[in-house]
């Protein structure tokens, strides 16, 4: 929900830069940035606190613009990022905070604690070691390149993704498809639906006496019941609270569908749980797992919650005979997975800054250029100016040979005029070739972006 304190700080914001402090170590003009956290930086409560689903993605998106730092917004179980071009006043980080803080109750010192922050390289590397698979729970995994993609075209639907940065994510998306095809860094990789499978088999055992219950029929619970299903459980339940869906996943599983009002049956009747529905708020609640505890005997229950915001109350884990185990869980099975990859994972990090330095270069270069650019243009418009007077003058008395003379003729003077102070701005610093630029030839250059946004 917005609060009213936001509505205030964005209308003040937006038009009293000067009114916040840089951070310390953040330029005043840092480019891109890339602001975040995730399974390395934050506990799984506060990666929770902090996140959305496809349904809130718009809204936020629209918060990043009305706070002047439109950009991607990137939420997966394990992160949540946000990727935009940093203003020349250098605050956005403190506008995103001031967001964070009021959209999401986030505390202040979880932000100052756990918040990490790139910039220009280093922002353009963390991006393509995201989309590689290289800053996973589990190394490799594939599903990280969709999640991207649906980022990237929902904040290109919303307007929201500048030209540069557009032009990074499509980089991105392909320098991901590079590394996954020629370091074969997926190719082993547990999904965390696998990761589940491993999980439940060392807390239960022999998986082909056990009923498995898989609460939420999206992707996520989708691919967590069919690993199980690979696996060789003996049945598979499907609840979701729209049970179509639930009848869906469930027939490509040869499993059985449950409505969702009655969970608590089901919870009674499996022996293990797998919670993915993404919502915001606990499904499982301590309470409901210890009255279906009451019916079971001795049996002991496994739950594995692999959503964020999490599925499950941790309080449930205090119920006798119940075995808790949540998405952070998952690091483990990460590591083991990791181990056999080391040579694949040397070359995709190679591959992977290989290719943030040629973007890293491209931009700069952009920043080089915008002088010439600017200069080249402002004197082509004075050209095609004094032209048209010249013509109107003329009273149509060239022929189209003549008329394609003359602006041949004035193109190519102008090229002559300009060469040599053309070499001299490409010569010079971004920063000395713009001050150039501004104070002998009086023009008030913008840096270059790459426009348009394309979806992945």
């Amino acid at each position: 929900m917005r609060c009213r304190f936001f509505q205030i700080f964005v209308g003040f914001s937006v038009s009293r830069h000067s009114a916040f402090h840089p951070k310390p170590n953040v330029p005043a003009k840092a480019g891109i940035t890339v602001v975040g956290l995730n399974h390395t930086t934050a506990p799984v409560q506060v990666r929770e606190q902090l996140s959305w689903n496809s349904e809130q993605l718009p809204n936020l998106l629209e918060d990043l613009h009305n706070c002047g730092i439109p950009g991607v917004a990137l939420s997966t179980c394990n992160r949540s990022e946000f990727y935009f071009l940093e203003t020349s006043g250098g605050d956005g980080y403190h506008r995103l905070k001031q967001l964070l803080n009021c959209r999401f109750g986030a505390l202040r010192q979880d932000l100052e604690r756990y918040l990490y922050v790139h910039e220009d390289y280093h922002a353009i590397l963390h991006l393509f070691r995201v989309v590689s698979g290289l800053d996973s729970m589990i190394v490799g995994e594939e599903q990280i390149t969709g999640q991207v993609r649906q980022a990237y075209n929902a904040a290109g639907q919303a307007g929201t993704a500048p030209g540069l940065l557009s032009r990074l994510f499509q980089q991105a998306s392909r320098a991901g498809r590079r590394v996954r095809r020629e370091t074969g860094i997926g190719g082993n990789a547990l999904s965390v639906s696998r990761a589940c499978v491993e999980l439940a088999r060392s807390a239960v055992g022999d998986l082909s006496a056990s009923s498995v219950l898989v609460v939420g029929a999206g992707e996520a619970g989708r691919a967590a019941a069919e690993a199980l299903s690979i696996a060789g459980v003996r049945e598979i339940t499907v609840t979701n609270r729209t049970y179509a869906r639930a009848v869906e996943v469930a027939g490509t599983l040869s499993g059985r569908a449950v409505p969702f009002d009655r969970l608590p049956e089901a919870l009674g009747e499996s022996d293990i749980v797998i919670g993915c529905t993404g919502s915001p708020g606990y499904v499982l609640s301590s309470g409901l797992i210890d009255r279906a505890m009451s019916f079971r005997a001795e049996r002991p229950l496994f739950l594995m919650d692999i959503a964020v915001p999490r599925d499950i109350d941790p309080e449930a884990a205090r119920v006798s005979n119940v075995s808790l185990r949540d998405i952070d869980d998952v690091v483990a099975m990460s590591e083991a997975s990791r181990g056999g990859q080391a040579q694949q994972i040397a070359a995709a990090e190679a591959l992977a800054k290989e290719e943030a330095s040629q973007f890293d270069q491209w931009r700069r270069g952009l920043d080089s250029l915008s002088p010439v650019i600017g200069l080249r243009r402002h004197a082509d418009d004075v050209r095609k100016a004094e032209l048209q007077r010249t013509l109107k003058r003329l009273n149509g008395k060239l022929t189209a040979e003549e008329l394609a003379a003359l602006d041949a003729m004035t193109k190519a003077i102008v090229n002559k005029l300009l060469h040599s102070h053309t070499v001299y701005l490409k010569d010079q610093t971004p920063t000395l070739g713009h001050r150039t630029a501004e104070e002998i030839f009086g023009l008030d250059i913008e840096p270059q972006s790459c426009a348009g946004t394309t979806a992945l």
